[in-house]
């Protein structure tokens, strides 16, 4: 991976580690903001509730102690009533006075038998039946039977004023009965001044009583009311069949569901909750109070929406940031190494200016590099010319070396021809083999010279025929040398390739066995047709060839105590390429073999 690009991903990483630990610390502030936004609400549900609680608790039990009181003002109300003080107004004065009621209100009601207030003290009473009431209703119905007077055992919050009152019933003849409501002026303001005790500049406080009636819930909002009946006020309330499938949240919340629901409105919550208590219906006489508490959190939302903008500051902040520095880096680092890498892969020089003259560590290497191109490049320039100078003088020595050859020849044959006898014949065969030799050497030099600048053109020809005339060749050149050829050659054995390039395959094979085979062993030179393509093999006894590989490189030597050019194995490497001949060196039974496979088409 370029350097490059590792900076990039370094870069790349940081800023995803970055990013993500910002973000995470963001979601871990807003969670716990929002975690104390559900706790403000919470506790504050939870005080608001206590306060209501508290409030109706402690007014039931200051009603509670002047059960036996109101119990004995009733007595009298009613042996009043049968002396003459029919009169509801006449017998309140009179019953205010004879008990000194300077701290307890009351207020009379006559009762017919349809349950019905038809006359009394408190007007908006007048008029309302008390049998969808269903504890009032049984008070009245036990007080007919038992013919005495009964107290009511909670408190009762006035629909239209919100008063608490205690409320006794009592049975004066058939059909008639008197009611008497007690209200202790000590209570401050009962109801509505608790409420708006709840109500702040923050939250709002709204009440609800939930009622039972004649198969019906009854629910309205608990708070003074200017309406002039009682009647009139209970028509217009709402009202849930019993059996309803579908209720109002602050039903649903009393005696569907008893749980607590929470809505949060943009900048508000609004929680509906109950105040159910199990002995609530003996403290109030309702089924439920439901609370619905507003909340407004607009500051605390405020502190979250700043704290969320100061997240999405720094996100732009900190992506400014990293994009000046990759720029940074792309400008004065990246890029410089990709204009002096691209000159090092192009073999130009650093002609960039701004690398140039910056005078930093790149414009060092820069210069030093472009000192180091220009005497290279004289180098190269001398090399050139020397390698020229030398190829054009070992072409003049090839030309040179072409017509004595040919005169040794000719005049070794004159010898041979014009012999009367073999005493010689060991001195004409070390001439022969030295000129066979020479030949040789002489034919590799010339394909050395011209294999890259002229084109060997393939030809369909009998590797069998060609493969016996070098081996007549060289057998001169193996008896001087004291090894002997055996030759095996399959018959009829035809392949494409170069007859020159052919001829410097097989010479290079077996002039290489000739000079390295140990002395008095047989080279074997065999030529197959098999399944996989036709197979040539030259072997010759002798030590392992170690580095196998390295054997068919340019001027690499196994023995380098046996001189010689160093290019013919090398020269069989480039004619196998080109042709697509496999070429193979192993050992075997104290043998080295080479051989080449010309693959089946």
């Amino acid at each position: 991976m370029k350097l490059s690009h590792k900076i990039y991903l370094l870069e790349l990483f940081l800023s995803l580690v970055l990013f993500g630990f910002l973000s995470f610390t963001y979601t871990t502030y807003e969670n716990y903001y929002k975690n104390d936004i559900n706790r403000y609400v919470q506790e504050t549900t939870r005080t608001k509730k206590q306060e209501i609680y508290e409030a109706i608790t402690s007014a039931s039990q200051r009603q509670e102690r002047k059960r036996r009181i109101y119990l004995y003002i009733h007595r009298k109300a009613i042996t009043l009533y049968k002396n003459g003080y029919t009169n509801l107004e006449r017998l309140k004065k009179k019953l205010i006075k004879e008990f000194d009621l300077r701290h307890i209100s009351i207020e009379l009601y006559l009762i017919d038998k349809t349950y019905t207030i038809f006359q009394t003290t408190y007007l908006k009473d007048l008029g309302l039946n008390l049998s969808v009431i269903t504890d009032a209703k049984a008070f009245l119905d036990k007080a007919q039977k038992e013919k005495n007077i009964q107290i009511a055992k909670n408190v009762s919050i006035d629909a239209l004023d919100v008063g608490y009152r205690i409320y006794s019933y009592g049975y004066l003849k058939e059909g008639l009965f008197l009611e008497i409501g007690f209200k202790d002026d000590n209570i401050q303001n009962s109801m509505s001044h608790l409420i708006s005790k709840l109500n702040t500049k923050k939250t709002k406080t709204r009440l609800y009583a939930i009622e039972k009636g004649n198969g019906f819930w009854n629910y309205y909002e608990i708070k003074k009311s200017d309406i002039p009946s009682k009647v009139s006020f209970f028509k217009n309330i709402e009202r849930f069949p019993i059996d309803a499938k579908k209720y109002d949240d602050v039903v649903i919340a009393s005696h569907v569901l008893q749980k607590t629901f929470i809505n949060y409105k943009n900048d508000t919550v609004e929680v509906i909750t109950p105040l159910y208590k199990k002995d609530m219906f003996d403290k109030i006489g309702y089924v439920d109070i439901v609370m619905k508490l507003t909340l407004d959190i607009s500051d605390k939302l405020a502190v979250l929406e700043k704290t969320e903008q100061v997240f999405y500051t720094s996100l732009v902040v900190l992506s400014s940031l990293l994009l000046l520095i990759f720029f940074f880096i792309r400008n004065g680092f990246t890029k410089k190494v990709e204009t002096i890498a691209k000159s090092i892969k192009n073999k130009s020089k650093i002609e960039d200016t701004t690398i140039l003259l910056a005078n930093d560590e790149f414009s060092f290497i820069a210069k030093e590099y472009n000192t180091l191109f220009d005497s290279l490049k004289k180098e190269i320039e001398t090399n050139k010319k020397l390698l020229e100078e030398n190829k054009r003088f070992i072409a003049d020595t090839v030309h040179q070396i072409r017509t004595p050859l040919t005169n040794i020849m000719m005049n070794s044959e004159m010898i041979e021809r014009n012999l009367k006898d073999d005493t010689l014949s060991n001195f004409t065969d070390q001439i022969n083999a030295s000129i066979n030799m020479l030949t040789n050497s002489y034919e590799d030099l010339a394909y050395i010279l011209s294999y890259d600048s002229i084109e060997y053109e393939p030809a369909t020809i009998s590797l069998t025929h060609l493969l016996t005339e070098r081996v007549k060749f060289f057998q001169t050149i193996s008896k001087v040398n004291l090894k002997s050829l055996q030759a095996k050659i399959e018959e009829d054995v035809v392949v494409t390739i170069n007859p020159i390039e052919c001829e410097r395959l097989i010479d290079n094979n077996i002039a290489n066995a000739i000079k390295y085979a140990t002395p008095n062993k047989p080279i074997t030179i065999t030529l197959t047709k098999e399944k996989t393509g036709i197979v040539l093999e030259f072997g010759s006894f002798g030590s392992e060839i170690t580095n196998k590989e390295m054997l068919f490189e340019k001027n690499y030597r196994e023995n380098g105590s046996k001189r010689g050019l160093g290019l013919g194995l090398n020269m069989v490497k480039i004619i196998c390429e080109k042709y697509d001949i496999s070429y193979k060196l192993s050992y075997n039974e104290g043998r080295n073999i080479f051989s080449y496979t010309w693959k089946k088409r």
